[in-house]
């Protein structure tokens, strides 16, 4: 048997902002659902933010506000039921979810929520992953499994992430805001909009916009009034670097939890391996140690093509943690599916 994990799919609902193409990623995963099914002792574990809930909830208020400013019919809407957004996202990644659908009930398969599909560790989540046909699919808060006699823990990661960790942070109300806000108004699908906005809009324009951008995000609790007063173009930037030097942090602070000097969300058992996602950033560290005890960190970035910059190129690759063991080695392959199953990075540890 092995252990597969993908994170950060981000599978949505037809928009401006897709950021999972179901006919190219789709039939990629399709793929991997077919070979993980061949046998029924594979687990797949779904390490969070595999669905885009966050951005179909629009913000609370101001977008009528914010569209009048600019303009540009947006206007005030009410979130819909989560059973509704699931089937909607279901339809449109017929490719995708259809494969995990099969999968689910020929091999264990295990949602570990994250930030973005948080809504389905709680009160209704279980109906909304079986209106989407996916009723055999198991939700846990975080997995742990043994694998040989090691540890493996597999959690989202955004715990770590204080503007993540709860949907009052901020990270959450920033979602909305882009999704229904910022990218109508651009009519353009990039992840890092707001450092390149002065390169795309007429002078006088871009001035308007973060007005009306600062008065949404008072409006919705992300900025205080007098915040948005200080904030310039120049704040929001760096900001926003800040959140993108985020894997980093996040490295730091796994490899102090591998070596024990930081304790893991939710109590874990110290792991062997530890595997996060969030980052949308592909990592890989040993904490050394003596001979046959060293220990893994893996962050599987993201399968979401996207460009860093509005002019950069978009990266494609589709990461894939494989774990498997025989009676003396644990091995781990952090894969590309985008080809040939390309080997990333390789890690053996003995018993």
């Amino acid at each position: 048997m092995a252990l597969f994990v993908v994170s950060d799919l981000h599978l949505g609902e037809s928009t401006l902002a897709s950021m999972f193409r179901d006919p190219e990623q789709g039939l990629r995963f399709a793929d991997l659902c077919a070979g993980i099914a061949r046998n029924p002792e594979n687990e797949l574990v779904l390490l969070g933010d595999i669905f885009d809930l966050t951005a179909a909830h629009p913000p609370h208020k101001g977008l009528t506000a914010f569209g009048l400013a600019l303009d540009v019919p947006i206007e005030d809407k009410q979130p819909r039921p989560l059973p509704a957004i699931m089937r909607a996202i279901r339809e449109n990644n017929p490719v995708a979810l259809e494969a995990l659908e099969a999968l689910s009930v020929a091999a264990r398969v295990t949602l570990v929520p994250g930030n973005h599909d948080r809504h389905l560790a709680g009160e209704g989540g279980r109906e909304a992953l079986d209106a989407a046909g996916l009723s055999k699919v198991q939700i846990e808060p975080q997995a742990v499994r043994r694998v040989m006699d090691k540890v493996v823990v597999l959690q989202h990661g955004h715990l770590w992430d204080p503007s993540c960790a709860t949907p009052t942070g901020g990270g959450e109300t920033m979602t909305a805001i882009l999704h229904h806000a910022v990218i109508p108004f651009l009519r353009h699908p990039e992840e890092r909009v707001v450092p390149v906005l002065e390169r795309w809009l007429k002078p006088g324009v871009f001035e308007r916009f973060i007005d009306a951008f600062l008065e949404l995000l008072v409006e919705n609790g992300y900025l205080s009034r007098a915040a948005a007063w200080l904030a310039t173009p120049g704040l929001i930037r760096s900001r926003l670097k800040n959140d993108d030097d985020l894997w980093e942090r996040a490295g730091r602070t796994a490899l102090d939890a591998l070596e024990g000097s930081r304790p893991l969300p939710g109590k874990p058992p110290p792991p062997d391996v530890l595997v996060l996602g969030h980052t949308h950033v592909m990592d890989w560290g040993v904490a050394e140690g003596r001979p046959g005890v060293q220990r893994l960190y893996v962050n599987l970035g993201t399968w979401s093509a996207v460009a860093s910059d509005a002019a950069g190129p978009m990266d494609a690759t589709m990461p894939l943690l494989r774990i498997e063991a025989d009676q003396r080695q644990l091995r781990a392959h952090l894969l590309d599916v985008t080809g040939n199953w390309r080997t990333l990075q390789r890690f053996e540890v003995n018993r």
